[in-house]
């Protein structure tokens, strides 16, 4: 039997697509058929100013990286890896395929889960952290000052006079 050596550079592009994984918060794995290089494009460049990066990659480099069995994915694939936080690039992405009807989600990799396609387009549409944050703060201020004005009003029914 005859022994196969490596590729290298493939051997580079696992250990390259490792390393973004090591660092990704969240990944998604879409099926781009049908992407204009214009379109290709600018996506990339959508995805970089959100703090992500854009992969197209064989399908079988890629599940050699994640190390992962059960990863089944077919056809051409792109790799959104979200590097600053967990949904940032997947929201652009949400965004591009709503306006262009061009792709669909997959797969995706969230705290080292396998994640389906329903899931990871809900993933791609939670609210940014600081948007989450004021919702957050808005229903913590609303509920005290809510609080206050009933104290408030228990106060002068009963003439001012507290026990």
């Amino acid at each position: 039997m005859k022994r196969q050596t490596l590729n290298p550079s493939k051997v580079a592009r696992v250990a390259a697509l490792k390393q973004l994984l090591t660092t990704a918060k969240s990944v998604a794995v879409v099926d781009y058929t049908g992407l204009k290089v214009a379109q290709a494009t600018q996506l990339r460049r959508d995805i970089k100013a959100a703090g992500g990066e854009m992969k197209v990659e064989k399908n079988t480099l890629f599940k050699l990286a994640v190390d992962k069995k059960d990863l089944n994915i077919n056809g051409l694939s792109a790799f959104i890896f979200s590097l600053q936080d967990e949904v940032s690039a997947l929201k652009v992405l949400q965004d591009f395929i709503k306006k262009s009807g061009v792709g669909e989600f997959k797969a995706g990799l969230w705290n080292d889960q396998i994640l389906g396609s329903a899931e990871i387009e809900s993933l791609a549409k939670t609210p940014p952290l600081e948007m989450s944050i004021a919702k957050l703060m808005f229903i913590l201020e609303y509920h005290t000052s809510k609080l206050v004005r009933t104290l408030d009003a228990i106060i002068k029914s009963q003439g001012g006079v507290t026990n």
